[in-house]
């Protein structure tokens, strides 16, 4: 019977961690917030493995709007927006 509330408290950090995974890569946490995040992450393989995801993701498309041709105001605008995000 231990098992379910462990189970529960286990997803409820990892759905924590994961709704603040956004922000946390944004540089947007409070700094008790990022070290939450930072620890669940130490701990946890699954979200880490979230976050590598998130983080490889926007590198990739840093490193792809260099080719893209837009308007520069588009550009200007999207590469704020994922460094932002950095």
């Amino acid at each position: 019977m231990n098992k379910i509330p462990n189970e529960s408290l286990e997803f409820n950090q990892c759905q924590q961690a994961v709704q603040r995974l956004n922000d946390f890569l944004s540089n947007e946490l409070q700094q008790e917030e990022e070290i939450l995040v930072q620890n669940h992450l130490k701990d946890c393989q699954g979200c880490l493995e979230k976050f590598n995801f998130e983080i490889t993701l926007l590198r990739t498309l840093r490193e792809k709007i260099g080719q893209v041709q837009a308007p520069d105001g588009l550009r200007q605008r999207i590469l704020g927006l994922l460094h932002k995000t950095n």
